[in-house]
């Protein structure tokens, strides 16, 4: 891991090794931003959570960096936990369809090493993708743009 790295100082989470714009969002962790493409390991069930929003939860591998911001791509581990967050303002306004094991999907948002994870629903430690939408976001999956 990256030596400039360093701690949200509430969240524990992974911090850049340089401050982003996006950083002020209040759902940033403050994390470097990575583009990647990977196959659909394991697809969860969707989680509505008391912090709110639902979101679609689903485990990743294969992961090939496209590009990394805020980071070495050495950071990034072959395997990943996502979390699409939807069904609000803050989030896409609908689920994903049909996402399935074994297809390929691409995907932009804030990465959150497996030492820095929050464990919870669906995840039992891994690294996490997540703040997949707007403002730094973006899932592309069958053909289709989501952001």
């Amino acid at each position: 891991m990256s030596e400039h790295l360093q701690r949200h100082p509430h969240f524990g989470n992974t911090l850049a090794d340089h401050f982003m714009e996006h950083h002020r969002n209040p759902l940033s962790f403050h994390a470097p931003i990575v583009h990647v493409k990977a196959t659909i390991k394991l697809v969860e069930e969707d989680d509505s959570n008391s912090e709110g929003g639902t979101h679609q939860h689903f485990l990743i591998n294969n992961i090939q960096v496209i590009d990394i911001k805020g980071a070495q791509k050495s950071l990034v581990e072959n395997e990943a936990f996502c979390a699409i967050r939807f069904g609000d303002k803050l989030g896409l306004k609908n689920p994903i369809p049909g996402l399935k094991e074994g297809t390929e999907i691409e995907l932009q948002g804030e990465y959150v090493d497996k030492t820095h994870v929050k464990v919870g629903i669906g995840n039992p430690g891994d690294p996490v993708i997540h703040f997949t939408h707007h403002p730094v976001g973006f899932v592309n999956y069958n053909g289709v743009h989501y952001e």
